[in-house]
């Protein structure tokens, strides 16, 4: 009887280890996923952008090959073109040892016919200029201002192939920027921005 005892108890253990081992891993009811979501899958996170990106309004200046011959293109509208001619509101710069990016700004949202060209240090009446520099490039930009009411803004700019440059004023339809160089004529590019309107030259040695 007491065989017959212990052979019952070896049995009911052995049955117990078999189940435990049988259930290891196995999640219960109550931790079960939940069923996937009939909506659609969420987009994948954007990436920040990348610093020193396109500007703003257009693509990244300097597409073209720098040579010193002379640049001209036609009227490009803006997406908020009221009818006004735009007007040059400013210019800007930066530069280092080896290169220079001027920005002519307008006021508007488009950008009118324009030429950048070599020429003599004059204004657009003809007359010389004060300006520093052994070569000098000019901008010219189709306008409404009249000859006289645009006032005269000028930068030094160091260091650089660009030396200085300033707005001479408005005649006969045309605003005016000249730039000069050191050294002589230099290659550049002309880029045309819009939104807002914008020239962007760039000058290398």
């Amino acid at each position: 009887m007491r065989i017959r005892h212990g052979v019952a108890v070896l049995a009911v253990a052995l049955l117990l280890a078999a189940c435990s081992q049988e259930v290891q891993g196995v999640a219960s009811p109550g931790a079960s996923s939940p069923p996937p979501s009939s909506g659609s899958p969420a987009p994948p996170p954007q990436s920040p952008p990348e610093p020193g990106g396109s500007e703003p309004g257009g693509s990244e200046p300097g597409g073209s090959e720098p040579d010193t011959g002379d640049r001209s293109g036609p009227a490009t509208p803006g997406a908020d073109d009221d009818g006004d001619g735009p007007r040059v509101s400013g210019i800007n710069f930066r530069s280092d040892d080896s290169s220079a990016r001027l920005t002519v700004n307008l006021s508007g949202s488009g950008v009118p016919e324009w030429t950048v060209a070599y020429s003599e240090a004059t204004g657009p009446d003809g007359e010389p200029i004060d300006i520093a520099g052994d070569a000098f490039l000019r901008v010219r930009v189709r306008s409404d201002v009249g000859g006289g009411s645009q006032g005269s803004s000028r930068l030094s700019i160091s260091p650089g192939p660009v030396a200085e440059a300033r707005t001479t004023g408005a005649a006969d339809g045309y605003e005016e920027v000249l730039i000069g160089m050191r050294g002589g004529e230099r290659p550049f590019t002309v880029d045309v921005l819009t939104d807002p309107g914008r020239l962007v030259i760039d000058v290398t040695n």
